[in-house]
């Protein structure tokens, strides 16, 4: 509230910034509406997926599905959701519209194969492994599609000496009462020996689902299509989705973390179950 003491000047010239401001979003439709619009747009772009093959490979270009979601009376088999990229509110208002780091993970339906839901296997330092099988214990990123000049990847990471979270996000989600490690997106650039990330952060590796066959099946290829558990290598938690609603600009979705979930048989569960899918 203006009050006597502040001068007449002072109100025409807010009054003017405001009334400039309005003017440059109708001419120029930076308007939140148009950037959302912009948004949808280019996340829900139609991606091509591949080459298909019987195993995953490096330089593949893949969907990371849950198996099933087990979050009623009835466990069903679930074909339409993937692992996929969302903006967050905060990158809607400063009006970004590419796949970034204020963007988070969900596992969203996915009846086809967009940009915000494919991701590409590529090998944990900068040699290209592209054709080469990936097999299980051996060590992975997973990079967004955009952008292209950018390469972008999922990491994780260890909780700081305070506690705090490794992952600058909005959502939390809890385990026993402690907060579970988030997963999130950064830039090669951010990434590196002396950059707010280290590399090892963005490193996964497959293991088996069945605990009693790890230990011989190190090293063999993984098939498209089966159950496996995806271990971020530097904290050994596995990636998970969780049962807690996300809402997000694209919709309700479910909330992703890196956190290990196990029955009373010591068997993980079905949060911590993934596909590799064309």
């Amino acid at each position: 509230m203006y009050g006597p003491g502040v001068k007449v000047g002072y109100w025409q010239e807010t009054a003017l910034q405001e009334e400039m401001r309005v003017k440059d979003m109708q001419q120029g439709g930076n308007t939140l509406l148009d950037t959302t619009r912009a948004a949808y747009k280019h996340f829900y772009q139609d991606t091509m997926l591949g080459p298909p093959q019987e195993v995953v490979a490096f330089g593949v270009t893949l969907q990371v599905r849950p198996v099933k979601i087990s979050i009623c009376r009835q466990q069903v088999v679930d074909q339409n959701l993937a692992l996929s990229v969302i903006i967050t509110h905060e990158g809607m208002i400063r009006k970004c519209t590419t796949i970034n780091e204020m963007c988070d993970l969900t596992v969203a339906p996915s009846p086809r194969s967009t940009l915000r839901s494919s991701f590409r296997i590529v090998s944990p330092d900068d040699e290209d492994r592209s054709g080469q099988c990936l097999g299980y214990g051996e060590k992975f990123r997973l990079q967004t599609l955009d952008p292209v000049d950018e390469p972008m990847y999922l990491y994780s990471g260890p909780k700081r000496m305070n506690l705090s979270l490794p992952v600058d996000t909005g959502r939390y989600t809890t385990k026993n009462g402690e907060l579970t490690l988030p997963l999130g997106v950064v830039s090669s650039k951010n990434c590196g020996p002396y950059a707010r990330v280290p590399v090892s952060h963005t490193h996964f590796y497959c293991a088996h689902k069945d605990p009693d066959l790890r230990y011989e099946s190190e090293g063999k290829t993984i098939p498209v299509n089966e159950p496996v558990i995806i271990v971020h290598a530097v904290t050994n938690q596995n990636l998970a989705v969780e049962h807690v609603q996300a809402d997000t600009p694209f919709g309700p979705e479910l909330q992703v973390s890196v956190q290990t979930y196990k029955n009373v048989y010591k068997r993980e569960t079905w949060k911590n179950l993934w596909k590799f899918c064309f």
